[in-house]
């Protein structure tokens, strides 16, 4: 599977740090992307994030996404915690699960994915875990509670993944918050 991936993020207006993080890793035949929302805004939550980030950064791919979450949630187990959306593309199939006020949207194949309640690094419920077969055309955005929970990627349709990025943060972002949105289009191979 081919893919194209961009994202954005930035920190809530007057912080200069970012409590919202990205993570994109190829390992093999294995592409990971995450979007991470630490509790919070700033310093903190920007030490929360990349904490989270290191432990992706490390973790073996060849693990089923349920365990990917599990390392992040022993990793911040001390802190304040994250919400997390985690997207696990192997050869045409993502899988996909996630804790917290993060989301998922799809244009094309529907990824039926429903974030668990709970902080990362606290507690949470029992992890939902999405799997779906994609196809050439389909786009994901992935993206945090700092964009509204009314995001349209159909307006995004002609867009490349970086134009479509820079366009939802734009449109749909909150200056209240930390706010991160990732874009990943399936190509024809």
């Amino acid at each position: 599977m081919k893919l194209a991936i961009a994202h954005r993020t930035r920190p809530k207006e007057g912080e200069l740090e970012n409590g919202d993080g990205v993570m994109v890793r190829q390992e093999r035949a294995r592409t990971l992307c995450a979007v991470v929302d630490a509790l919070g805004h700033g310093p903190v939550a920007a030490r929360v994030t990349s904490e989270a980030l290191r432990c992706l950064a490390q973790v073996d791919l060849s693990q089923d996404v349920a365990s990917l979450i599990g390392a992040m949630h022993l990793a911040l187990r001390h802190g304040r915690g994250a919400a997390v959306m985690v997207a696990l593309f192997d050869g045409h199939t993502v899988h996909c699960g996630g804790v917290g006020n993060v989301e998922l949207r799809t244009r094309g194949t529907r990824v039926p994915v429903i974030p668990t309640p709970g902080i990362l690094g606290q507690t949470h419920r029992a992890l939902r875990v999405a799997s779906a077969s994609l196809l050439p055309g389909d786009r994901l955005a992935l993206f945090s509670d700092g964009l509204s929970s009314r995001l349209e990627l159909d307006d995004t349709r002609n867009l490349a993944p970086d134009a479509a990025s820079a366009l939802l943060l734009e449109r749909y972002g909150r200056n209240t918050d930390d706010a991160t949105v990732m874009v990943v289009d399936v190509e024809t191979p």
